[in-house]
């Protein structure tokens, strides 16, 4: 596929806090990719790397050209509201839109497209608030939309609306990058997923790809309360997984373990999420 972002060997250092480690990957075209990773992972410390400018190591192309030439190309919504709460939503994307010398036209065609009422920020619902942050975003008719946590913080429905704008910005032919901690975001959105924990690319993939190469037929799930955690098994709240290709042959002796471990309230089989595969690559939770 046509190569538009390449990240190589980005490092980022806070004192003497590494927290970006080597980070590489590409972005694609057309592509919407995914940062998978717990809170406090290094996500939008690259973000802001990627669209702020702000200083590391390492290199980062954009259409075959440093970064540094290119940003223009990059549409950006921050996780925190770049909004001004006393202006009304179109007083907002008219300021963006001078400020980027893009015709008002403009932001009179993002109102109506994402149904944003003109009525001034401080009265628009959280909901309403993101899909203007990222109106305002694709202002300047970017080829790349970073999105760093998109949907943080706001309910089911809204954040299925969100879902529909990252696809049909998707389907005109722009790339997506997006940084999540919800799992059911990055299997229903990307194309590609990278797994970031401490700073670190774990691994890329599609969802598919990731979840086979983890070689995970099936996880046996113990839920309960427990004193202890036997080895060869991860805590998920309070369940102990373990994870097997041979579910039916292990279940009575993990029910056998984790019985002298506390007490057991329910069993289940399930096949391996997204999560599952975060959390045998890092042993830790994927939300959070």
């Amino acid at each position: 596929m046509d190569e538009l972002l390449r990240v190589e060997s980005v490092t980022k250092f806070y004192g003497r806090k590494k927290v970006l480690d080597k980070v590489s990957f590409t972005v694609n075209r057309g592509e919407i990719f995914g940062l998978l990773g717990p809170n406090g992972a290094g996500k939008t410390t690259l973000m802001k790397i990627l669209a702020e400018g702000i200083s590391y190591r390492g290199m980062v192309f954009l259409s075959g050209e440093s970064i540094e030439k290119r940003r223009f190309q990059i549409g950006y919504c921050p996780q925190d509201e770049m909004i001004y709460r006393d202006l009304s939503a179109y007083d907002n994307l008219r300021f963006y839109a001078q400020l980027l010398r893009v015709d008002r036209k403009k932001a009179k065609e993002l109102m109506r497209e994402f149904d944003i009422p003109n009525k001034k920020v401080e009265q628009l619902s959280g909901g309403m608030r993101k899909k203007l942050s990222v109106a305002i975003s694709l202002l300047g008719n970017p080829e790349i939309l970073i999105l760093d946590e998109p949907t943080v913080g706001l309910d089911v429905e809204t954040r299925r609306e969100v879902w529909h704008i990252i696809k049909k910005v998707k389907s005109e032919g722009k790339s997506v990058l997006l940084s999540t901690h919800y799992m059911e975001e990055a299997e229903t959105l990307c194309d590609r997923v990278a797994i970031i924990n401490d700073g670190k690319i774990i691994d890329i993939g599609t969802v598919d790809e990731l979840k086979k190469k983890s070689k995970i037929k099936s996880a046996i799930e113990i839920r309960g309360i427990f004193n202890m955690i036997p080895e060869g098994f991860v805590q998920e709240g309070s369940s102990l997984v373990f994870y097997t290709n041979t579910p039916k042959e292990d279940i009575k002796k993990v029910v056998d373990i984790v019985g002298k471990c506390g007490e057991i309230k329910e069993v289940i089989l399930r096949e391996p999420t997204l999560e599952d595969v975060f959390l045998q690559l890092t042993g830790r939770r994927l939300e959070g």
